[in-house]
């Protein structure tokens, strides 16, 4: 291996003993200093080594090549306490393998793209991506709290072949929730358990008769409205349909002289 400057990874904590390159991929021999006291009684200067092994960590990319750290990995045996210890590693997740640097890149970006296109940048596979993504989700999920709207947008999302519900808070323009689909039980079910619901003053959404009844039933109080993009789109739809109606029963001297002028009917 090439020998290399320590601070080009630009983890201090750590050694670079030497690099390795690839078409695609930097691999970097890395050792760590002997810890300053035993993990175990505290106590210090009373240990010695006891094995060693080289482990890979997975790094951000570098270079615009995915990289693995190879760590050296001590193990110590404690004289005061009698007891063998593998110190923790300084900026590493050893659940996944992965540098910190590496796992709260992969955390931000699982929320913005697909699980594969993370792991094909990153080198990691796609089960570890979403694993880190799920553990992600249910951290916010216990303590992130939804604050019932004023304004309920309601609406559906097209996903996996299926048609799902979504509600949104319309003047805050964040996401509340996506509903597995959008039958009106469903619906109904999720506002029944909406935390102050007596709140919502109004629900905008489309013209699906199902929604219309679940806000009916559960927020009588609320107005409904139907949101602009719906209104327009119909209208488009029924002028449509009335313009290809006439086309149809015009004479062909009348159409023919509707393609000279450049008239549309």
């Amino acid at each position: 291996m090439t020998e290399l400057p320590d601070n080009i990874l630009h983890l201090p904590q750590y050694q670079v003993l030497g690099c390795k390159s690839t078409d695609d991929e930097m691999h970097f021999q890395v050792d760590v200093p002997d810890p300053i006291a035993c993990e175990e009684c505290g106590v210090q200067g009373e240990f010695v080594r006891f094995g060693k092994r080289d482990v890979p960590y997975r790094d951000l990319p570098i270079h615009g090549k995915r990289g693995t750290l190879w760590v050296v990995r001590r193990r110590y045996t404690c004289r005061a306490c009698k007891t063998t210890f593998r110190p923790q590693l300084p900026e590493m997740v050893d659940g996944f393998r992965m540098t910190l640097r590496l796992h709260e890149y992969v955390e931000k970006e699982s929320f913005n793209h697909p699980y594969t296109f993370v792991a094909a940048q990153t080198g990691l596979d796609e089960k570890t991506v979403r694993d880190i993504f799920n553990a992600r989700a249910e951290f916010l999920g216990r303590w992130h709290r939804f604050e019932t709207p004023r304004i309920l947008g309601i609406d559906e999302l097209y996903l996996n072949k299926r048609y799902r519900c979504i509600l949104t808070n319309i003047e805050e323009r964040t996401l509340l929730d996506l509903l597995a689909t959008r039958r009106q039980d469903v619906v109904t079910n999720y506002l029944m358990k909406l935390k102050d619901r007596q709140k919502v003053e109004i629900v905008s959404m489309d013209m699906w008769n199902p929604y219309r009844a679940a806000v009916k039933a559960v927020l009588p109080q609320a107005r409904i409205v139907v949101d602009k993009f719906h209104v327009v789109r119909m209208a488009n739809d029924a002028l449509e349909r009335v313009r290809k109606g006439l086309r149809k029963e015009l004479k062909p001297s009348q159409s023919g002289l509707s393609r000279e002028t450049g008239k549309s009917c």
